[in-house]
């Protein structure tokens, strides 16, 4: 018996056959089953005038083994956000406030906005990438 993920694998090499047209269509379907997740995320992070320009869905579709929808957060354009976004695990974070001759470092709560946004819409893109394969393969030959 293979494994899961060589038959993923092997779908993955298959799909990259179909041409750039059908990956460009494919791609397409992802970024459309993460717009949802994208305007989640952008409207939990309603409190920052840069993080919600920072963050995007992009698909990827090819050879690699990530296929699907990622949500990306610019750190050039929004250096702050992971601190925000609690990535490191932590509740609060420090940072320092320049201009004070004492140098502080206030303590400040996370406002995590991309992990939840990720968790509400996984539910919806899971079937919605499942459906986009399924059409993609048909249109391969496959059954």
């Amino acid at each position: 018996m293979t494994s899961p993920v060589y038959e993923f694998q092997k779908l993955q090499r298959d799909l990259y056959r179909m041409g750039p047209a059908s990956r460009r269509r494919l791609a397409k379907t992802f970024r459309d089953a993460g717009d949802p997740m994208l305007v989640s995320a952008r409207a939990r992070a309603y409190w920052s005038s840069r993080i919600p320009g920072a963050i995007s869905v992009t698909a990827t579709v090819g050879t690699n083994d990530r296929i699907g929808v990622q949500l990306r957060i610019s750190a050039a354009k929004a250096p702050h956000a992971r601190s925000y976004e609690g990535i490191e695990g932590n509740a609060t974070f420090r940072h320092p406030v320049f201009g004070h001759i004492d140098r502080r470092w206030p303590t400040e709560n996370t406002r995590p906005y991309g992990w939840p946004a990720v968790r509400v819409a996984a539910g919806r893109i899971q079937p919605a990438i499942e459906a986009a394969f399924a059409d993609a393969a048909r249109e391969c030959g496959f059954h």
